[in-house]
């Protein structure tokens, strides 16, 4: 990896931690500098603009993402434990960034403002709900869940669990290794499983 890769790496790594920590809208060019010890002019040079700098963290959080969460289940010859291993890995993405999720912040941020960075986070989100939904249509196509699930319905519901967990952990409703969202996890695959 050259030097300016590497550099642009390590300032994504911080921006994508202040974007978890506050919001992706209050990340700018400017607080940036100050944390990565860069003159803003020097930073400027790496991105532009805000846009550019939201998008570019978004990009780094969607190959972090792929990297910890999707990429170590392909191999998983099962679908359906390929499902209960990424979302596994799916919590274990949560508590690796500070316990919140750069896609949950940034789609109810950008929900109602046109433009790349709602469309990048639109797209991001998109793919996931694919790759969940490809992952229980193959475990319907396989038999290791009943013939009339509905892939999508059960994503649907699954994604519910999963945000209720993360919006229930800091009420102190959820505890920290999300125990009620595995036991509902567990329920939906049993009422599904063939």
């Amino acid at each position: 990896m050259s030097k300016a890769k590497k550099t642009r790496q390590q300032i994504l790594e911080v921006a994508l931690k202040m974007a978890t920590s506050t919001s992706l809208n209050d990340l700018t060019i400017g607080s940036l500098a100050v944390a990565v010890d860069m003159s803003k002019s020097g930073l400027f040079s790496h991105f532009k603009s805000k846009e550019n700098l939201q998008l570019a963290v978004l990009q780094y959080a969607h190959d972090l993402f792929r990297e910890i969460v999707t990429i170590p289940v392909l191999e998983i010859p099962s679908p359906l434990e390929r499902l209960i291993q990424v979302c596994d890995n799916w919590l274990g993405w949560y508590e690796s960034q500070a316990k919140t999720c750069i896609y949950i912040s940034a789609s109810v941020e950008f929900d109602d403002q046109p433009g790349l960075v709602h469309d990048k986070v639109a797209d991001d989100l998109a793919k996931w709900l694919s790759f969940l939904i490809a992952t229980v249509q193959a475990a319907i196509d396989e038999k290791e869940l009943k013939p009339d699930t509905d892939a999508k319905q059960f994503v649907y519901e699954l994604y519910s669990l999963y945000l209720g967990s993360q919006s229930m952990i800091w009420v102190g409703f959820e505890d920290t290794s999300h125990n009620r969202f595995k036991l509902a996890l567990t329920s939906l695959i049993t009422r599904v499983r063939s």
